[in-house]
């Protein structure tokens, strides 16, 4: 019986866990559209919508360390339960910079977000597909889609390190005349790399989940 209880809380703690990552992603993309937009009143339901994602996170939380303490699972149910308590702070983190980006849309004319020199758009792609395919391996426990989402985070991090050049260099030939906005769009390249970080380590989490193995922090998985 106390198995049965078991089963069926880490169910309801799963589908906590997409319906918050569902947010997530979904947050992201509107910040990013709102952004392209100029959309200040899209940008502001994104930051209100930051509130919600923090209070399931705690939710979820609190519901892993009651069943941590009843069940006192091992093996492959307690790799179940810490799965869900890392990725939970990492869906919250990503609802962080989700939140940042959208700030930054009432700082940066969406003319700017076009006209700019950094590639902003095919990063932001990336970065989307990474969180989507985290999220997807993560309901799958699928380890071929996780190891996709560990590559692909070499890609944004170069369009990161490329922004950070586009930016620097500017700085350097044109001093003063310099657009402001440049570096608030830095800023949303910079929050970028760090969701794709966070895709990765949801990525990495799955394997752990599925493998055993910790795999964070290794070139090659």
């Amino acid at each position: 019986m106390a198995e049965q209880h078991f089963h069926r809380e880490i169910s309801e703690l799963k589908s906590q866990v997409a319906i918050l990552g569902g947010m997530v992603e979904g947050g992201i993309g509107r910040a990013l559209k709102a952004l392209r937009e100029g959309n200040l009143a899209m940008a502001q339901e994104v930051v209100e919508s930051d509130k919600v994602i923090d209070e399931i996170e705690v939710q979820i939380e609190e519901a892993c360390l009651k069943v941590l303490a009843l069940y006192q699972p091992v093996a492959r149910d307690l790799r179940t339960v810490i799965t869900i308590l890392k990725v939970t702070n990492d869906l919250e983190s990503m609802g962080d910079l989700m939140e940042s980006i959208a700030n930054k849309v009432a700082l940066v004319d969406a003319e700017n977000f076009e006209r700019s020199p950094m590639k902003l758009g095919p990063m932001a792609d990336k970065a989307m597909e990474m969180v989507h395919k985290a999220l997807d391996c993560l309901l799958q426990e699928n380890v071929r889609v996780a190891r996709e989402v560990h590559q692909l985070d070499e890609v944004v991090d170069q369009y990161h390190a490329e922004n950070h050049k586009t930016v620097a260099d500017g700085i350097n030939s044109r001093g003063d005349k310099f657009s402001l906005a440049e570096l608030k769009l830095l800023s949303v390249s910079r929050a970028l790399e760090r969701i794709a970080d966070l895709a990765t380590h949801i990525a990495e989490d799955v394997i752990y989940l599925v493998e055993a193995k910790i795999v964070r922090h290794r070139k090659v998985i």
